[in-house]
């Protein structure tokens, strides 16, 4: 069995693009389901959410969002293996987790009834076409906010960064923006933003503060002491 999943390790060490191709494949999927069968029981509303004005050139950031995770992932895996695997486990498992609720915890928005834009321009056009892809279902916690998030810590555990100063500076503004872009065209509650930045915080505490191969190691030297007592 462990030389079974040395093979694997070592296979994904050889094509580490593959993890995240394989696990995008598999929630994509688990993300259309959930869209075409779980109706919404929980609307996700509350007053703040009621006096942030719908501001359409916030459309860039939350588009960026895209190609910045892509380019994220590709960044980090050429830094090496270990930096690449956590933010790999770190995103993926929040991925995942956010299904389960989503399944559980169905939610949906009201916001978007609201200020549904009638007006011309290449932005409000955009922001038409999101809106008929992107139901306003699955919502909390807000999976945008999450993976900014979790990537903007990611970025600040790195050791060796080169002006790191000015890298963390760049991903902050650009955390910032991406988060803010959700409220600002409806697309989520403030709620959302509060449930995803506070699953990323769970979430990189866990992969990145928990030294789990001795975690594991202590665990099993207890569980050896206790057999033989």
């Amino acid at each position: 069995m462990n030389e079974k999943l040395e093979k694997i390790k070592n296979w994904f060490k050889r094509y580490p693009y593959m993890i995240a191709l394989l696990y995008m494949a598999f929630y994509l999927k688990a993300f259309e389901w959930l869209e075409q069968n779980i109706v919404p029981r929980y609307i996700i509303h509350c007053k703040l959410d009621e006096m942030i004005p719908f501001c359409e050139a916030f459309i860039i950031p939350y588009v960026f969002w895209f190609p910045y995770v892509a380019g994220t992932f590709i960044w980090f895996k050429r830094r090496g293996w270990e930096d690449y695997k956590k933010l790999c486990l770190m995103i993926f498992s929040g991925l995942t987790i956010c299904l389960v609720i989503y399944y559980v915890f169905p939610t949906g928005l009201n916001l978007r009834l609201a200020q549904n834009p009638h007006e011309t321009g290449i932005l409000y056009n955009m922001v038409r076409y999101l809106r008929g892809i992107d139901t306003p279902t699955n919502v909390c916690p807000s999976i945008h906010v999450m993976n900014t998030v979790m990537i903007f810590q990611a970025v600040c555990s790195l050791d060796h960064l080169k002006h790191r100063k000015l890298t963390i500076a760049v991903h902050f503004v650009i955390m910032i923006l991406i988060c803010a872009s959700t409220v600002l065209l409806d697309q989520h509650s403030v709620i959302d933003v509060v449930c995803g930045a506070m699953m990323s915080f769970v979430l990189h505490g866990l992969v990145y503060q928990v030294e789990w191969k001795d975690a594991l190691a202590a665990s099993r030297k207890r569980r050896t002491l206790f057999r033989r007592t």
